[in-house]
Formats: structure tokens, C-alpha cells, sequence
């Protein structure tokens, strides 16, 4: 079947045909097991037994988007969750258009026309969201971009463009913020969107620099818009990333495990806008009733219990992959946040070798350019699979580097 599948020329070829798996375990049709550490979507994990129930419910009662039951339990789970700090919700079916839909509606709030945005960034796939993403691949052969785009540097203190030593620089990608917007922009900037840690390779800002960014936009006058699609819904081991840091967010952005698989994303906003400004909004299926009791379950199990193994199994993960840097010179780099972790090598070659290694373990990770591979497993993971999917990573250090 993979003939008729449209990007199957972008795959490594035929890979594993998954016939069954639970939590973070899937097995093949000829009974292999893999241990998944690629999953931002089905964060609950396979088989969640809670999840399950709560989603055959659901398709018991009225599945047209004439039943408001789920919608609005979930617009209730979400203020009180936020704790006040939100006063409407906008749903989605994509995180796409939840970051196009924010921006749109930030250009009628403010009047403006602009965007702040970021190196190494990702908002979505549609035209406005992917221009204002900062990986080309995005954009490369795509344009013209949709304009009024500013770029910032995101703060990847291993790798700093501006050639800073981490820690000393006083936010010298910030202070270069207005010399940026000064040539580049028309000093119209309705909003700045950013993620509080970077989906993109798990690049982790330095205390501080996110509270400064946010006291940037509003002495702008600019909308602080908050891109929590990957970091948020318990991911980093807290349901929302920003309680953690002290922000205060215009606008709140959630999605990928918020439906644990179903297509549901959402714009959080502060202050309610105007009725003029709302139109363009309107329309789409974000607010079906299975996606909308879906991202209810995954709330409602991150509340009761979820999050404080989440919180222990990320110390566990950061735990060991320190180990595995204090054993090998090679690992230049560990990032975690939570169950978001990645390591960085010493080169193309060792990165490919340690990728065979965990291939050949059966553990599935995603690479991040040519020298780092991700590893970002549903919440379900244990630490005897983190222990065997570190090792596996160790047993492609433990040889030298192969010619490739």
C-alpha cells in the first residue's frame, strides 16, 4: 500500500507494519517489539485504559457538532486548569491554524500587520504558519512567503550565532531585537510568537530570557503569543509550560497530545476581543464532539496522577543520559525538558552509528539535523525502557566510529 501513499518518497523506506502495542511498546506483524521514543501525538500511550472507556462513551452519544456536551466540559477543564488566566477559547483541528488563526487575530486586535518569530521555530504547515516558521524546509521553493515576518535568534547557548560564551552574554540575541526590527520590519509588530523550548532538537532557553521577550512585547505594544503545541499537555512533567516559568501570555497555543491522536489544537486568548474581530474564525471542525472528549480523557489523566510520573520518569531520563555524556566524550550535549530529551555528537558519523544501534534495538527516535537525535516518548514510558533505549544508545558509542 505504501505505492499510493503521496510521501513515501520522503521515508527511509518500508518500515515495521505495527499490528498491536501497549503503552509506550508496539509490536509487528511477526511479533518483534519496539519501544517508541518518537510520539507527540498518542502521548497517553497505546491501550490507555481510561482513555479507551471515555472514548467509547462518546461514540455512544451524539457524534455531529450539534452536541455541545464535550465542548463544553473541555472549555470548562481548560479555564480552571489555567487558572483565570484565560477568558475564551477558539478550537481547532490543527495546530496550524490554530498559529495562523492567533496571528490573524493579534494583526485585528493591534491594528498591525507584523510578526515576531524565530530561528529554528515550528508552527505549522499551511502558508502563513509555515512562513513564520524558522526551519527552511518549511519554505524552500515554496515562496513567495506570506510577509511581514521578523526573525529573531532563538538562544541555542551551545551553538550561539552571535559566538557568545552561555551565561555571560546578558541576552545579546534579545538586545539584538531592535536593531533587527529598526531595518527589517515596518515597526508594525502585532505579535511575537514563540515556544517556550524548541520542538525543533529540544533547544531550551536560559532562565530569564522568556520573561524578558514577554516585557519586549509589551513595551512593543506587541501580543505575547505562547506556541505550547509540542511543550504543552504534560510534556515537560507541568500541564502548561508557562505556569512553570511565570508568563503571562495574550495568547496560549495547544495541540499534538492535547487529542492524544485525534485532531483537536487550541487558541487560549487573555482578554476577549471585539465581535469585529472575530469572523474570519469562524467555520471548520475543531470543536467535534470525539476530538473535544478526547482532549477531556487526557486532561482529566494528567490530573489524576499522570504528571507526577511523567515528572518522575523525565528526572529518570535527564538521570541517565547525563550518565551516558560523563561516559563518552562523544556526547557532546544532553537538552531535556521533561520527556523531551535530545543528545547531541561529536559528528555525522557517531550519530549515524548510534541511530543504527537504537534501530537495531528496535527503539524508534527521530534525528535532528546530522549530529542529534530526539527522543520523545508517551507518558506511559517506564524507566526499564528508558534504561534499555539509553543502552542501546551506549552499545553504538562503545565502538569507534565507522567510515560511512
Amino acid at each position: 500500500m505504501n505505492h499510493y501513499d503521496l510521501l513515501a518518497p520522503l521515508s527511509h523506506g518500508p518500515g515495521p507494519e505495527f499490528v498491536s502495542g501497549q503503552g509506550a511498546a508496539l509490536r509487528d506483524a511477526q511479533g518483534n517489539e519496539y519501544l517508541d521514543f518518537n510520539e507527540i501525538c498518542v502521548t497517553l500511550g497505546q491501550g490507555d485504559a481510561y482513555f479507551t472507556e471515555k472514548m467509547k462513551q462518546a461514540l455512544e452519544g451524539l457524534t455531529c457538532g450539534k452536541s455541545h456536551v464535550y465542548r463544553d466540559q473541555l472549555y470548562e477543564l481548560l479555564m480552571e486548569t489555567t487558572h483565570g488566566d484565560f477568558s475564551a477559547v477558539h478550537l481547532t483541528a490543527s495546530g496550524s491554524e490554530s498559529a495562523e488563526w492567533a496571528v490573524k487575530l493579534a494583526q485585528k486586535i493591534t491594528g498591525r500587520s507584523e510578526v515576531l518569530s524565530f530561528w529554528n521555530s515550528i508552527h505549522g504547515r499551511t502558508h502563513l504558519s509555515a512562513s513564520m516558521s524558522g526551519l527552511s524546509k518549511r519554505k524552500t521553493g515554496y515562496g513567495p512567503l506570506s510577509p511581514g515576518t521578523v526573525f529573531g535568534i532563538y538562544p541555542d547557548c551551545g551553538h550561539c550565532p552571535l559566538e557568545h560564551e552561555p551565561g555571560s552574554c546578558s541576552f545579546a540575541c534579545l538586545r539584538l531585537l531592535d536593531r533587527k526590527v529598526a531595518m527589517e520590519s515596518a515597526q508594525d509588530i502585532a505579535a511575537v510568537i514563540v515556544e517556550p523550548y524548541q520542538g525543533a532538537g529540544v533547544i531550551c532557553p536560559p532562565d530569564g530570557w522568556l520573561k524578558e521577550l514577554e516585557q519586549w512585547a509589551r513595551r512593543r505594544g506587541a501580543l505575547f503569543v505562547l506556541d505550547e503545541i509540542q511543550s504543552g499537555m504534560g510534556r515537560s512533567g507541568c500541564l502548561y509550560h508557562y505556569q512553570r516559568l511565570g508568563l503571562q501570555p495574550d495568547m496560549l497555543l495547544l495541540g499534538k497530545s492535547l487529542g492524544n491522536g485525534l485532531h483537536i489544537s487550541a487558541l487560549l486568548v487573555k482578554d476577549r476581543p471585539s465581535q469585529s474581530c472575530l469572523p474570519a474564525l469562524t467555520g471548520g471542525s475543531g470543536d467535534n464532539p470525539l476530538a473535544c472528549a478526547a482532549a477531556c480523557a487526557v486532561i482529566q489523566r494528567l490530573q489524576e496522577g499522570l504528571l507526577d510520573q511523567i515528572s518522575k520518569t523525565g528526572d529518570h531520563l535527564r538521570r541517565r543520559l547525563e550518565q551516558l555524556q560523563a561516559r563518552y566524550p562523544a556526547v557532546t550535549e544532553i537538552r531535556t525538558q521533561g520527556l523531551a530529551a535530545a543528545i547531541e555528537l561529536a559528528s555525522p558519523q557517531v550519530c549515524a552509528q548510534v541511530s543504527q544501534s537504537l534501530a537495531q534495538a528496535r527503539v524508534l527516535t527521530a534525528p535532528y539535523g546530522d549530529r542529534a537525535l530526539m527522543f520523545k516518548p508517551p507518558f506511559s514510558v517506564t524507566a526499564e525502557q528508558i534504561d534499555r533505549a539509553v543502552e542501546a544508545a551506549a552499545q553504538g558509542l562503545s565502538s569507534p566510529p565507522q567510515a560511512l
